[in-house]
């Protein structure tokens, strides 16, 4: 399992405009695989999703319409 040892750090590294430390990456799966739930794991254990959140918003999951 991922340590984060300081959260306050990977919030400043993925919201910065340097991509030297970035990495990329794509979830495919078909529906109802887990994608969001995925996304929403990685988001909480980086500290971009409050821990009360986590389970309950999605995060990725949106519609406009």
């Amino acid at each position: 399992m991922v340590k984060v040892k300081n959260p306050e750090d990977i919030v400043r590294m993925v919201t910065s405009k340097n991509y030297a430390k970035k990495r990329i990456f794509s979830i495919v799966a078909h529906i109802d695989h887990g994608k969001t739930t995925a996304s929403d794991y990685l988001l909480r254990r980086a500290g971009l999703m409050r821990e009360e959140d986590a389970g309950q918003l999605q995060m990725t999951d949106s519609d406009l319409e």
